[in-house]
């Protein structure tokens, strides 16, 4: 238990060590979250909001949205641009909610709570980033240790510490899920918990059923698409995955009540779905988006999951039914308008199924996946160049890329440019880190050293 507990505080550790704020403004709501509810008693936001220079945020941000149905406004007016597909700004008289689900801003109420309660203000942009990267951290070093506990099953202590290590510095894990209060170590939490439930050679027993129909069922509070993997539970004790499901959904359908006086509506508007190529294409091999351009070592996992329909036992029957959720997930991002995920560093919509790729990975590995020595050496390439740029984008991606010469949102088009990709500039960028960079990398170092002792002392005991 010292040993779990030591790599939990330093994968914490390592959620800072790279020295480098990245953030979004769409994370404040979720941070404000905590003020609304213990100070104001409901889930509104108006009294963060007003006028241009008054020190609050604007009531038309597009994170923002009218509480239930906007009133009407002026055909006249000009808006900032919104997301394609969502809601219209709150008008002057609208009540103010959040777009977004309720999930993470619930996990992250108890640590901001003694804040608000001891008269903190909201409008303190540097207290609401530093509780949101900590919060984050927290949540998805416990993903970490989970989907660690799960790989192991699988593979050697060697392996299984090597293969954390690229979850933790080889996806978005270091350069968005655990650096500030987005969904995603949300969603990392719930598919560990239910992997690591589930991946198991034997059948489930119904109290298992019920508990990984509740973590899906949580994981879908924090964001919907989670719930996407639900079916791939289905095929033993239904009812019982079913009402897990039912029961972790209960914060999400008073939310909804609360905010839009609906049990079924939800922030984000009637977003845009049509499956194209474009977006297919984009979300695997696109310059600056593609997930086998960023993590090309994932070609090993999806290879996993195709030798799961090939193998006998229960874990492959469940990875049978995960690859076919995580089909699933990709088509439906696929077919979202804006496929590439917002402002970014790499396949940040992709990474949500990391958990699911990862415990396939592992137990492919097991299965003798990597036997070869050439196979072993084509992923410890494919692995090596993710770390360079992974770690690359942690200690100095600041967006730039993204907005200038133009705004990637506005004009997708940029993501298609092989003369210069997104993370050939933050390569660049790297010199520019000067000793902030250097000293991060130092202290990352020091972090995985750490770990690394905490392993060797844990094999000799």
């Amino acid at each position: 238990m010292m040993a779990w507990a030591a790599r939990g505080v330093l994968l914490v550790v390592l959620a800072f060590a790279n020295l480098n704020d990245i953030w979004s403004p769409d994370v404040v709501p979720n941070a404000l979250f905590s003020w609304t509810i213990l100070r104001e008693g409901n889930v509104e936001y108006g009294e963060f909001t007003g006028p241009p220079g008054s020190g609050l945020l604007d009531r038309e941000s597009y994170f923002f949205r009218a509480c239930g149905t906007p009133g009407p406004r002026p055909a006249t007016e000009i808006h900032p641009p919104r997301s394609i597909g969502g809601p219209p700004p709150p008008g002057p008289t609208d009540r103010v909610c959040s777009v977004f689900p309720p999930g993470i801003a619930l996990i992250a109420l108890p640590f901001f709570a003694p804040f608000v309660l001891g008269g903190a203000s909201p409008t303190d942009l540097g207290l609401l980033l530093r509780v949101g990267h900590f919060v984050a951290a927290i949540v998805e070093a416990a993903a970490t240790l989970i989907l660690w506990s799960v790989m192991r099953r699988f593979v050697s202590a060697r392996w299984a510490f090597g293969l954390v290590l690229l979850y933790t510095l080889g996806t978005s894990v270091r350069t968005v899920a655990s650096q500030a209060l987005w969904q995603h170590a949300g969603v990392h939490l719930a598919y560990a918990t239910a992997l690591w439930i589930t991946l198991v050679p034997r059948r489930l027993g119904e109290v298992e059923a019920l508990l990984a129909g509740l973590a899906l069922g949580l994981g879908s509070v924090v964001r919907q698409i989670t719930a996407l993997a639900i079916p791939a539970l289905l095929r033993e004790h239904p009812r019982r995955v079913v009402a897990g499901v039912i029961l972790g959904l209960v914060p999400l359908f008073v939310y909804d009540f609360a905010a839009f006086g609906a049990l079924l509506e939800q922030g984000y508007g009637a977003k845009p779905f049509e499956l194209a190529a474009v977006g297919l294409m984009g979300l695997l091999v696109s310059p600056s988006r593609g997930l086998f351009v960023y993590e090309p070592y994932t070609l090993a996992a999806v290879a996993a999951l195709v030798l799961a329909w090939r193998r006998p036992g229960e874990v492959a029957k469940r990875l049978r039914w995960l690859s076919v959720s995580a089909l699933a997930t990709l088509l439906l991002y696929a077919s979202y308008a804006e496929w590439w995920g917002g402002r970014v560093f790499g396949p940040r919509f992709l990474d949500d199924l990391a958990p699911i790729l990862f415990a396939a990975l592992a137990w492919g590995i097991g299965e003798g996946l990597l036997a070869s020595r050439t196979r072993r050496v084509l992923f410890a390439v494919a692995a090596g160049w993710s770390l360079l740029l992974f770690q690359a984008a942690a200690f100095v991606y600041d967006q730039r890329w993204d907005t200038a010469p133009v705004n990637v949102n506005l004009v997708p088009a940029r993501l298609w440019e092989w003369s210069d990709p997104q993370w050939l500039a933050v390569l660049r960028d790297v010199p520019s880190g000067g000793a902030r960079a250097a000293a991060a990398a130092v202290l990352t170092a020091l972090v995985i050293a750490a770990l690394a002792r905490v392993e060797r002392i844990s094999s000799r005991s």
